[in-house]
């Protein structure tokens, strides 16, 4: 996700979203990505094998707002560890039959509700959705 985010943004200054990706602080956890690759404005490596434990910190320091873009794995391991505090869900109108999943297979039950969804005209749902209290 970095790498195809990394190879579009930079290219787009001038447009305020573009601008802000460009300037916000970038994290990557990656086992495989060395420091010096990871040529994108603001952005600090995290290892594989640190990941939970500089999360956390880092949720301290920022006050828990943090962005995951695209990572199924590290979003699963976020979900199992309760460093999830919203989901929000693009829900298309396409089936695939496959792909990645997000949700742990522990089977323990992490209850969250519903706080918002909105409809767009192509007709994906942005649902956001936050853990229930106690669950």
């Amino acid at each position: 996700t970095w790498q195809t985010m990394a190879a579009a943004w930079p290219g787009r200054a001038g447009d305020p979203f573009a601008d802000r990706m460009n300037a916000i602080p970038k994290y990557v956890v990656t086992s495989t990505l060395r420091e010096d690759e990871l040529t994108w404005n603001n952005t600090t490596r995290i290892p594989g094998d640190a990941a939970i434990a500089h999360i956390r910190e880092l949720r301290e320091a920022y006050g828990g707002d943090l962005l995951v873009m695209g990572s199924p794995t590290l979003a699963r391991t976020l979900l199992g560890e309760g460093l999830v505090d919203e989901l929000r869900l693009l829900i298309e109108p396409v089936l695939l039959g496959g792909g990645k999943t997000i949700f742990p297979d522990d089977g323990v039950l992490r209850a969250f509700e519903l706080v918002s969804t909105v409809t767009a005209a192509t007709g994906a749902n942005v649902s956001t959705y936050r853990p229930v209290s106690g669950g």
